[in-house]
């Protein structure tokens, strides 16, 4: 029983990389792929930027109306501050009853 078996040094192999066409385009291949990948993260890069920014801005709104609003805080708590606001902006009076004075006049 002979059996001819071949290993791989009997196969003829052509290789791949000695061709300089196939070379040549998996170097292309491999270099706009590497370009692609690259623009693909740098969008993304600056697409995180732009967000970043913008949520960094509403923060900072944020931060300016908290501290406005901390001053009003701060001006409504003075004595007297929110009565006088209700009698001169919305014409309010003080609810606490007054004497009322009426003079009559006699006729002689």
């Amino acid at each position: 029983m002979n059996v001819n078996i071949k290993t791989h040094h009997d196969v003829e192999k052509k290789k791949l990389l000695d061709n300089k066409i196939i070379f040549f385009f998996i170097l292309l291949l491999f270099f706009v792929s590497t370009l692609v990948a690259y623009m693909y993260i740098r969008n993304d890069l600056d697409s995180l930027i732009a967000s970043n920014l913008t949520i960094k801005s509403d923060n900072d709104q944020l931060q300016q109306k908290v501290i406005y609003l901390e001053s009003e805080i701060i001006d409504l708590k003075k004595p007297g501050q929110i009565q006088k606001i209700a009698k001169e902006e919305l014409g309010m009076v003080n609810s606490i009853p007054q004497a009322d004075v009426i003079f009559v006049k006699k006729n002689k």
